[in-house]
């Protein structure tokens, strides 16, 4: 607590707000992202009592774990697992130039199928990062239209 500059620290610290600070803002993006991911790829499961007990008819049963699912010769990738973030940045930027107009996405994502494109479209845009960019790109629009109509 020299000089009270630990005092005040704690104090800037507990007030910052993260939605205005560039590196909050990272970090909520990627917790985001992150968030995404193992929604998509570990579904809900509820497992209830094991053990054994021959007379109850309960018998042993291995516990299905997050890295047993993930390894799974059955599991078939999600759409959004045969995604890289490059594919998905060049995806949202194509989108803000071209709209829908998905063959036109496909040229700039070169490595995806216009198939894939739209089947991406289609889930990120549920998303909450799909939500928020939709929101940001509209926001943006009327600011445009309100230009318009005032100049």
């Amino acid at each position: 607590a020299r000089n009270g500059r630990t005092s005040e620290a704690a104090v800037s610290a507990s007030t910052y707000d993260a939605a205005s600070h560039p590196r909050w803002r990272s970090h909520r993006l990627a917790e985001d992202y992150i968030s995404l991911a193992s929604a998509v790829v570990l579904p809900p499961t509820h497992l209830g009592p094991f053990g054994y007990s021959p007379l109850a008819g309960n018998y042993p049963v291995e516990q299905a774990t997050a890295l047993g699912y993930l390894a799974s010769p059955l599991r078939r990738p999600s759409v959004v697992e045969r995604w890289n973030p490059y594919e998905i940045a060049t995806f949202e930027a194509a989108l803000a130039l071209h709209g829908k107009a998905f063959h036109e996405v496909q040229r700039r994502v070169r490595t995806k199928s216009t198939k894939e494109i739209v089947e991406f479209y289609y889930v990120w845009k549920k998303t909450s990062h799909g939500r928020r960019w939709k929101d940001s790109y509209e926001s943006e629009m009327e600011s445009e239209d309100e230009g318009k109509a005032t100049g």
